[in-house]
């Protein structure tokens, strides 16, 4: 709300070395009418003043929308196509939510707008694990000041960019190849001294915080890029320890895959946790507390293995209970390490994308 109640995007003049408010706050735009008006990003453009935002909500319904004014605190009207770019009621499509966008120019003078948006696990499957993830998409200023977005307004899965671009990839993933500080991620407040981080190997002290609590288990892992990769790592329990790979997006949702010394000796045990139920997927005793373990992850399913005098099948778990459809969040899936209950060492890792 603006100083006189009324609601929308708010301006004011600042000072911006020390935050000061210099003159009233104004309602300058309403929005179109979507639900969640947010984001808003003002552009000069032209002599003109463009006013960018989102609506929607961070969802399916996400949009982008736009409106124009001569001067910067209006009268702003708004894009008579609004929204201007949206992927909302468009299926069969991959890609939805698409939102918060900004506007960019690249060296070449040409327009795009740089968005957030999702891939879903399929396209008849409203589901999605990998977060959100950033979008380019073209756009065209007609001779009347107003532009255009993508495909018909909606983001397509490529185009074609003016321009000498490099497209760069990168599939796989090791120690030796990642940087700790910046590639990897702990959970919340992690006890630093739990872990010990070489260019070739992950040592952890796992402590009795276990993957289901709200709180900094012995953890620290990558965020999936994709849906296809296969995971492989070389991990040593001792002899009161678990260790092991974890698929996590939350305490609530995460399956697991480790090595311990069980009842009747050293073992390798899936389990799978949903919502309020867990369960033990599988149970396989092994030779020793040295072990590799394999995940392979699939658009819909992801399938755990063991080897050990040769490779062995543990089960698999549905993508689909670890998006954000079900256990909410906008951030996806984390690919990590764990341990606990004592030391777990973790060698010849690597996750390759295919």
């Amino acid at each position: 709300m603006d100083d006189n109640g009324v609601g929308g995007v708010v301006q004011c003049e600042i000072n911006i070395e020390t935050g000061e408010k210099l003159s009233p706050s104004k309602s300058i735009w309403q929005g179109s009418g979507g639900r969640y008006l947010e984001s808003p990003h003002m552009y000069k453009i032209g002599g003109g003043y463009y006013l960018m935002a989102a609506e929607g909500g961070t969802e399916y319904g996400h949009m982008i929308t736009y409106a124009r004014a001569d001067d910067i605190w209006g009268e702003f009207k708004g894009y008579a196509k609004n929204p201007v770019l949206t992927n909302r009621n468009k299926a069969p499509y991959i890609i939805q939510g698409i939102g918060h966008g900004d506007l960019v120019q690249d060296k070449n003078g040409d327009w795009h707008i740089l968005c957030l948006g999702f891939r879903q696990i399929g396209e008849w499957q409203p589901f999605h694990n990998l977060g959100r993830e950033v979008f380019l998409i073209p756009v065209t200023f007609g001779g009347d000041g107003w532009f255009t977005a993508g495909k018909d307004g909606t983001c397509d899965e490529s185009y074609e960019i003016k321009g000498d671009f490099e497209q760069v990839r990168k599939t796989d993933y090791t120690f030796e190849n990642t940087d700790w500080n910046i590639d990897w991620c702990k959970l919340r407040k992690p006890v630093n001294e739990n872990y010990e981080l070489s260019e070739s190997k992950a040592v952890l002290h796992g402590t009795d915080i276990t993957l289901d609590d709200m709180d900094s288990p012995t953890f620290i892992a990558m965020r999936q890029k994709d849906f296809c990769f296969e995971l492989s790592c070389n991990v040593f329990a001792d002899k009161n320890a678990e260790g092991g790979v974890t698929v996590y997006i939350s305490e609530r949702a995460h399956y697991d895959i480790a090595v311990r010394n069980g009842e009747n000796g050293y073992e390798a045990v899936l389990k799978l946790r949903i919502g309020c139920v867990s369960h033990v997927q599988n149970v396989l005793p092994i030779s020793s507390p040295n072990a590799k373990i394999i995940v392979r992850g699939e658009n819909y399913s992801y399938k755990f293995f063991v080897e050990d005098n040769g490779e062995k099948y543990l089960g698999y778990g549905d993508t689909k209970y670890l998006s954000s459809e079900v256990d909410e969040g906008f951030t996806g899936v984390m690919l990590g390490l764990y341990a606990v209950n004592g030391r777990a060492e973790f060698t010849d890792y690597k996750c390759t994308y295919k």
